[in-house]
């Protein structure tokens, strides 16, 4: 009794210890941002939000950021209709080569994005595709998509067959029953891998780098831009707003969602 006390407790200081070592440097960050001095210092000698106001009145910083939510919306969107196709093909049908499909799909996942920016970069080169928005749309989805898949999978996976039996039984068409039996069932899971695609796309930088545009940039692109230059407290007022913009949606995600249970129930074979 004592000794499985002991392991529970080290356990939770062991996580607790885990979380303030990941969150530091967000957390110095955010402090940093708030300064009202001119330049970069931890901690700062006084606060404000003399920075922030200064990315609002910057062209380019607003510019990315409504650049990044119109390609996140639109990745996530795409994403999320390829996906959710993808899953319930891939949970409720047998057919050869089906895992190594599975395997192809959730493939950028382990793959450095550095490696996929490259390889988009020579593709797009090859094909002499003229200056527009599809090398970087593409790049987005090859990391968004394995997201909505995995996500609604792992919803499909807890739905109980012997339901949409029960729904033919009653005389719905299998649309009908797709429509308003499954896709009902899969929402959490699906939604969530949504957002979380939208969420990864908007702050993809390194895909969005190789594949940018001559006249609009990704935000996440023009803050390494202005970081690569020196160390402006613009660049950390613009960081707090998307560490702040992240946060708050996997709070929203987990929240209503319950992504840490969807992932659970991953390991529960599909029928």
């Amino acid at each position: 009794m004592i000794g499985s006390a002991f392991w529970r407790t080290a356990r939770r200081v062991f996580a607790i210890a885990f979380a303030c070592f990941m969150l530091m440097p967000l957390t110095v960050i955010l402090v940093v941002s708030f300064t009202n001095e001119g330049y970069v210092r931890f901690p700062p000698a006084s606060f404000g939000l003399r920075w922030y106001k200064a990315a609002l009145e910057n062209s380019y910083f607003t510019g990315g950021f409504v650049f990044s939510l119109e390609v996140a919306t639109f990745v996530a969107i795409v994403s999320g209709v390829l996906g959710i196709a993808a899953a319930l093909v891939l949970a409720r049908y047998r057919f050869r080569g089906r895992e190594a499909i599975v395997s192809l799909l959730m493939m950028p996942i382990a793959l450095p994005h550095i490696v996929l920016a490259i390889a988009l970069l020579q593709v797009v080169a090859t094909i002499s595709v003229p200056s527009s928005p599809y090398g970087l749309v593409a790049g987005h989805l090859l990391i968004t998509l394995p997201y909505v898949l995995r996500l609604t999978m792992a919803s499909l996976a807890g739905i109980d067959r012997q339901i949409e039996t029960a729904s033919a039984s009653l005389g719905a068409s299998p649309w009908q029953t797709l429509r308003l039996v499954i896709l009902p069932m899969i929402a959490p899971g699906a939604v969530a891998g949504i957002l979380f695609a939208f969420l990864i796309s908007f702050d993809e930088v390194t895909i969005s780098l190789f594949t940018a545009l001559p006249d609009r940039t990704t935000l996440p692109a023009e803050i390494f831009g202005f970081a690569s230059h020196g160390s402006d407290p613009i660049v950390t007022a613009v960081s707090g707003v998307m560490i702040l913009f992240a946060a708050i949606l996997v709070i929203v995600v987990e929240r209503f969602f319950g992504v840490l249970r969807l992932i659970a129930n991953e390991d529960r074979p599909i029928e």
